[in-house]
């Protein structure tokens, strides 16, 4: 019986259409993600309590961890499971595993960080999916939870938490970063594996493969996410000019 189910389970996670970018399915994502990611913090700030608003936050941030969980379950409900590669050692499943720190125990200092990332890393990851699994398969949504709804998170987090990121914060996400990416760069030699993608570009498109050839394109993409990070940023200099500009003329 237990056979039969772990090869069920086999069987589906290894089964599946193709996914390919700007598909049906890819234009359906973006647009549902993109109303999620402004309705859901817009509507929970005007009409829902502040006991409300921690809820809807620890739910948001208990969803994206858990497509993390769940499919780690899978992967070992079906005796697939490899240290190899379903480790949290990419950099959008850690921030998937940290998400809970901001949205339910409101920690700053993450808040900080994971902007930065989210609105960086997560937005080029929805534009160019990394993803193989085509609708409806579990990798499928999996993939929607764990990249556009971090910057759900970070929305909500902003505009219902009153959290906000300073300039001094961008070199904080780079050097954080660049932990990160030393531990990977562990984790690959003593594994054979290629989390970060340090060893080797990805299989699907991505603007890696515009970066240059091994080990350059990992520069590019060192000096590609300080640009992100600094466009993360000017929203805030905006705002912050208009309140002085509004503050100068009370």
């Amino acid at each position: 019986m237990l056979a039969a189910w772990r090869m069920e389970i086999r069987d589906y996670m290894a089964h599946y259409d193709r996914f390919t970018q700007w598909n049906i399915s890819h234009w359906w994502a973006v647009l549902v993600s993109l109303a999620c990611i402004i309705a859901i913090p817009l509507l929970s700030k005007k009409y829902l309590s502040r006991p409300a608003q921690y809820f809807t936050g620890a739910a948001i941030g208990g969803i994206i961890a858990g497509s993390w969980v769940a499919w780690t379950l899978l992967e070992l409900a079906a005796g697939t499971f490899d240290v190899r590669q379903h480790l949290p050692l990419q950099l959008c499943r850690f921030s998937n595993l940290a998400i809970v720190l901001v949205l339910i125990w409101r920690k700053q200092w993450w808040y900080e960080l994971l902007y930065f990332w989210a609105l960086a890393a997560m937005l080029q990851a929805t534009l160019t999916p990394d993803l193989q699994h085509d609708y409806p398969h579990f990798m499928f949504f999996r993939f929607w939870v764990g990249h556009p709804g971090m910057i759900l998170a970070i929305v909500y987090a902003t505009v219902v938490y009153g959290m906000r990121p300073q300039a001094k914060h961008i070199l904080k996400a780079l050097a954080g970063l660049n932990v990160f990416l030393v531990v990977a760069a562990c984790a690959n030699y003593l594994l054979d594996t290629n989390y970060l993608f340090i060893c080797a570009k990805p299989s699907t498109p991505s603007i890696l493969d515009h970066l240059g050839p091994w080990p350059w394109y990992i520069v590019g993409a060192e000096l590609v996410a300080l640009a992100n990070f600094a466009l993360a940023y000017i929203p805030w200099l905006v705002i912050d000019r208009r309140r002085k500009q509004a503050g100068a003329a009370a």
